[in-house]
């Protein structure tokens, strides 16, 4: 199998009111392409950081990220941007959907900033496979937390990135929406060959995934 996503000898500290945190120390750790990887670990074990980092959406202090053989962070900010947007996926607890923007236009935003136009097959596909096609010109603030959530997973998948990364994608959801939740996002990684890598808390959703990775005080364990 391809090695889609390498992290090496990640180092990242933060400034808190109490002093320096040691988010990471030292870790390495590889994804492969295709494959489903749950993180693990206690509140405050450097999980979502080590996933911020993955994706480009923070810097370490040291190390090195490669991501299908490029270096993320030899790219400038700008460059980065435009990588993140049609390499790699985001889902969050929070949704992070723009209340403004339609269902549709929220699931096109990541190809919308790169200019492009999105594929209709693929929109039909897609928003079929998650339930939301009734869904796309109402407004998030219209939309119970499960839907929400099916919206950012649409959106992550949108632009087909290699990679969908998703912190506690979970976390705001009762059992039932959380099982279709997760049920729906390992069934889109999985049919359109996306490595998929989750934080999460919850041991249920870690022990359905291919790989575990647990972290303790930044490292891997």
């Amino acid at each position: 199998m391809d090695t889609v996503l390498s992290a090496e000898n990640i180092y990242k500290t933060y400034n808190s009111s109490s002093g320096k945190v040691n988010a990471l120390n030292g870790v390495t750790v590889s994804f492969e392409q295709g494959e489903f990887y749950a993180i693990i670990g206690r509140s405050g074990s450097g999980k979502s950081t080590l996933l911020h980092i993955l994706g480009g959406l923070d810097r370490p202090d040291s190390g090195k990220v490669t991501v299908s053989g490029s270096d993320l962070f030899a790219y400038s900010d700008e460059k980065m941007a435009i990588f993140r947007r049609r390499h790699i996926g985001f889902v969050f607890q929070q949704y992070n959907l723009l209340e403004d923007y339609t269902v549709l236009n929220n699931i096109c935003i990541p190809l919308k900033l790169d200019g492009k136009k999105a594929d209709p097959d693929f929109l039909d596909e897609v928003s079929g496979m998650l339930g939301i096609k009734e869904l796309l010109k109402k407004y998030p603030s219209e939309l119970s937390g499960g839907e929400q959530q099916r919206v950012a997973i649409a959106r992550s998948v949108l632009a087909k990135p290699h990679i969908v990364f998703a912190d506690e994608p979970t976390g705001n959801l009762d059992k039932k929406t959380s099982d279709e939740t997760m049920a729906l996002l390992k069934e889109s990684a999985k049919r359109f060959g996306q490595t998929l890598i989750v934080v999460t808390h919850n041991l249920e959703i870690a022990r359905t995934a291919d790989h575990i990775i647990q972290i303790e005080d930044g490292k891997t364990v």
